[in-house]
């Protein structure tokens, strides 16, 4: 037997709860906004001088969340034909950046990883995209940040981490 006080409050509870999350990714893109400058300028600095194209550096941090992936999952991830996927990486392992070693599991499959080189230069990226969160919070009052990191601890308990994302134990602190 279901409950008519619950029924009749579902679809109230579901609209606030789009409303909220509504709310919250407005307030997300006003952040964005305040930080994405700094990160891009960073971003693009490093592309530039490592001569990375925006795909490349794409594959390079899906490679560094779910290494090793074959190019056929690289390809589906970064949303590119199996040809274009295949000269990417190897452009990539040319450069040092990737390798490519056989599939034990399917012989005629390569599997695709970084390089130390290649987790560095991703991982340089990260520390500059840190950074600019760090230099923009570093005016702020010690009691929100710790209020902030409490809620943003929360939000990603309960979002968890997709598909393409690095699980939290495998991030750097």
């Amino acid at each position: 037997m279901t409950d008519p006080l619950a029924q009749a409050n579902a679809p109230n509870d579901a609209h606030q709860a789009s409303a909220d999350a509504a709310r919250l990714a407005a307030e997300m893109r006003r952040l964005h906004r305040l930080i994405s400058s700094r990160v891009l300028l960073n971003m693009q600095d490093e592309l530039q001088g490592h001569e990375l194209s925006f795909t490349q550096m794409t594959v390079m941090h899906q490679l560094r969340a779910q290494a090793p992936l074959t190019v056929t999952a690289l390809a589906d991830r970064a949303r590119l034909s199996l040809p274009a996927m295949s000269h990417l990486v190897e452009r990539l392992v040319r450069r040092g950046l990737a390798e490519r070693r056989e599939n034990p599991d399917n012989r005629r499959e390569k599997l695709v990883a970084l390089t130390v080189q290649g987790q560095d230069i991703v991982n340089r990226m990260d520390a500059q995209f840190i950074g600019a969160y760090e230099t923009a919070f570093s005016r702020v009052r010690p009691e929100t940040i710790r209020a902030a990191a409490a809620a943003v601890r929360a939000l990603v308990a309960e979002v968890g981490p997709g598909p393409d994302c690095t699980p939290p134990s495998q991030e750097n602190p």
